[in-house]
């Protein structure tokens, strides 16, 4: 094994692209080192083989050659100046560090790659349809912050989301834009549906006084009188992302969002024993007031940005 592996050279690896041959020189002297571990590490071993090589100086060698080669494909690539080489130049680097950690300046290097790699997007404020946010009830473009904060959670490589606020302060240049708007933001007012319906049921109302009695039944009947207090509320949320050089779309759709609320009281007229368990739930109902302003605005928004969210997060491709 020893002397198999002192004959390996990168020059035998000439297939392999520049770096991989030495660290795959490297990968197989490993193999080396850990039997020269072993035999070390066992006596009876040692008594056979007192002298086993140890690899290690050759290991470093090839992982800093490979890390030389690496590094100045790096430089190569960051010579294009455009964000493509650079997210080739960033892997790399990478590699380079990787062989040999701290190698040279690659990790400056590393942090210049991946600045100049990032796809740079910014999220606009929301128009929040014919109000500003604080008439729904917020004390900030929480909806702005919010995708921010959700974008850059989620898994986009080279892809880093920004407000306009930070990019303007960082002076950021910007690659991509987010814009939100409401085109429909709509709190419905309470309106009233009437239902009238009639209700029946045989009941048992005596016996005959023949022997053995019989049961004698009657059809009673009562009028319910139902009213349904309704209010509909909808909105719908306008994104497009675009490529700020070129104004190209990147996604342009709308994503909707519906709240209905419902309340349902009843009184009747007749005889009550016509009545079912459903007609007693809406006569012992009680009159609810509609949830506030703030309350459904929240509800809409939230569920309109969820769709829009899971939809860039499963289909939208940023590069």
């Amino acid at each position: 094994a020893s002397d198999l592996r002192r004959q390996l050279t990168a020059e035998s690896r000439n297939n392999l692209p520049p770096g991989d041959r030495y660290i795959d020189v490297a990968d197989q002297l490993e193999v080396m080192r850990k039997m020269y571990q072993d035999i070390k590490n066992t006596p009876g071993a040692s008594k056979v083989v007192p002298d086993p090589w140890d690899p290690s100086k050759a290991i470093d060698k090839n992982k800093n050659l490979a890390a030389a080669e690496y590094y100045e494909q790096g430089l190569n690539f960051m010579n294009y100046n455009n964000r493509v080489y650079a997210a080739k130049a960033y892997d790399m680097f990478a590699r380079a560090n990787e062989a040999v950690p701290g190698f040279r300046d690659v990790r400056d290097q590393m942090v210049i790659a991946e600045k100049l790699a990032t796809i740079k997007v910014v999220v606009k404020p929301v128009n929040y349809h014919n109000y500003g946010f604080n008439y729904w009830g917020f004390q900030n473009d929480f909806l702005q912050t919010q995708m921010v904060r959700d974008l850059n959670a989620s898994s986009f490589r080279n892809v880093r989301f920004f407000t306009e606020w930070e990019a303007r302060g960082s002076q950021i240049q910007i690659d991509k834009v987010v814009d939100l708007n409401y085109v429909t933001l709509s709190i419905g007012q309470v309106f009233n549906r009437n239902n009238t319906y009639q209700r029946s049921a045989r009941v048992q109302t005596g016996t005959t006084k023949t022997n053995p009695p019989e049961p004698v039944y009657t059809t009673v009947y009562a009028t319910v009188y139902v009213t349904t207090r309704v209010m509909e509320s909808q909105a719908s949320l306008e994104c497009r992302i675009s490529d700020w050089p070129t104004g190209h779309n990147i996604l342009f759709d709308r994503f909707p969002g519906i709240y209905n609320w419902t309340n349902q009281t009843a009184t009747y007229k007749g005889d009550q024993r016509a009545l079912t368990p459903e007609d007693w739930s809406m006569i012992s109902g009680s009159n609810r007031p509609p949830p506030g302003r703030t309350e459904i605005a929240d509800r809409l928004i939230r569920d309109s940005y969820n769709l829009l969210l899971s939809r860039i997060k499963s289909g939208v491709q940023f590069n």
